[in-house]
């Protein structure tokens, strides 16, 4: 009961949404490589994708459709009335090859930098804390990610898990042996 009135008592200071200005230009043409959508797919898939914890606006996901259509990244499969069907175009699926190509390490840094700034205002004991979220999540979405890997994905996926095991275990023996503690 306590903890439900701890929780209550903290709502208002919720995390704002965390997702980087100009990421949602990448999303929307990789939801439509697949499948054909309206807006209201759209934010449902994201809002799906994100275990709820993202609910984009109307006033965010239509003026973005309207941008990737006026750029030429999408375009209107069909209008019923007031609602578009969207799929991604010719030009749309090259933009997707390209980021994939060329920027996905920057699209990964940017979804980092808040993280990465939030990290910088927790004391120690947070910041274990913040990153052992971190880490168990991304364990857990390896776990998720098996049955879709081929073998050799899977070769890679195991040389970079036996490289983290390794410099987990060396940090393991460090804090055993009190080799970091200044004291």
């Amino acid at each position: 009961m306590k903890d439900e009135t701890h929780n209550e008592d903290c709502e208002h200071l919720s995390m704002p949404q965390s997702i980087p200005r100009g990421l949602l230009r990448h999303i929307i043409p990789r939801l439509l490589r697949s499948q054909e959508m309206t807006g209201t797919d759209i934010t449902q898939r994201l809002r799906d994708l994100s275990d709820g914890e993202w609910n984009p606006s109307p006033g965010t996901i239509y003026p973005m459709l309207s941008s990737l259509e006026e750029d030429g990244i999408i375009e209107a499969a069909s209008t019923e009335g007031r609602s578009k069907t969207y799929r991604l175009t010719e030009e749309g699926e090259k933009q997707i090859v390209l980021m994939i190509k060329h920027q996905l390490g920057v699209v990964g840094e940017k979804t980092r930098l808040g993280p990465r700034l939030w990290e910088q205002l927790l004391d120690p004991n947070e910041r274990v804390l913040f990153h052992m979220h971190g880490v168990s999540h991304s364990i857990e979405s390896f776990d998720l990610l098996l049955d879709s890997l081929d073998k050799k994905q899977r070769q890679q996926l195991l040389r970079h898990l036996e490289e983290m095991a390794t410099k987990i275990s060396s940090l393991i023996e460090k804090i055993k042996t009190g080799a970091t503690m200044n004291v």
